[in-house]
C-alpha cells in the first residue's frame, strides 16, 4: 500500500531520522543526543527528539546564513558551552556524540545569528535572502514517521498523515499509520 501511494518511507536512507547535506543521523543518534543533553543539564534540558531533529534539519540553512555574514560556532565554543551548562546545572560533561555536537552547533548558531541581526538591522534582509535561498535548495529530510518541522521554524510542526507505514513492527501495528504513536 505504501509503495502504491508513493511513500518510500525513508528508503533512500533506511534507519535515518534526519538526512541533510551535513550527513545522515540515525534514530539512535537522536536518542543519544537527547540523553546527553539530559546528562549535561542534570535532567533539566527541555531538548526533546522533535527539537533535536528540527535543529539538525535547519543546520545547513543556518550555516549558509552564518557564512554570508561571518558568524560561526567553533568546536571550542561547543565544548565551553557544554562545560558551563554542566557546571551551572550540576550535570556532567560527557564526550559528545556527532549528532549532539551538530544540534548544539545549530542552536548556538541560531542564537548568534539572532544577536547579530539585533545588532545589525541593515543585515537582516540579506540574512533572510540567504536563508530563503538555502531553504529552497535544501535536501534536508526528516523520516516521515516523525512530525515535520518547517525549515527555519516559521510554522508549527506538521504530523504526517500516514507516518512511516513501512516500519510498523516497532510498536502497536497501527501506531506507524497514525504518525508513530505517543512515544515519538
Amino acid at each position: 500500500v505504501a509503495a502504491g501511494l508513493g511513500m518510500g518511507a525513508c528508503s533512500a536512507h533506511p534507519g535515518a531520522a534526519v538526512s541533510t547535506s551535513n550527513g545522515n543521523y540515525s534514530i539512535e543518534e537522536i536518542n543519544e543526543a537527547v540523553a546527553q543533553f539530559d546528562v549535561v543539564t542534570a535532567g533539566q534540558s527541555g531538548v526533546g527528539e522533535q527539537q533535536a531533529r528540527a535543529a539538525l534539519v535547519n543546520a545547513p540553512q543556518l550555516a549558509a546564513v552564518g557564512a554570508a555574514v561571518g558568524v560561526a560556532v567553533t568546536d571550542e565554543e561547543i565544548d565551553s558551552t557544554i562545560a558551563q551548562i554542566a557546571q551551572k546545572a550540576g550535570g556532567q560533561s560527557p564526550e559528545l556524540g556527532r549528532a549532539t555536537r551538530e544540534i548544539l552547533r545549530s542552536m548556538l548558531l541560531g542564537q548568534k545569528l539572532s544577536d547579530f541581526a539585533n545588532a545589525n538591522p541593515a543585515a537582516v534582509s540579506t540574512m533572510n535572502e540567504v536563508f530563503a535561498q538555502a531553504r529552497a535548495t535544501s535536501d534536508a529530510r526528516i523520516n516521515p514517521r516523525f512530525a515535520q518541522p518547517s525549515l527555519g521554524g516559521g510554522q508549527a510542526a506538521a504530523t504526517p498523515l500516514f507516518g512511516d507505514a513501512v516500519s510498523g513492527g516497532q510498536q502497536d501495528p497501527m501506531a506507524a499509520l497514525m504518525g508513530g504513536g505517543s512515544a515519538n
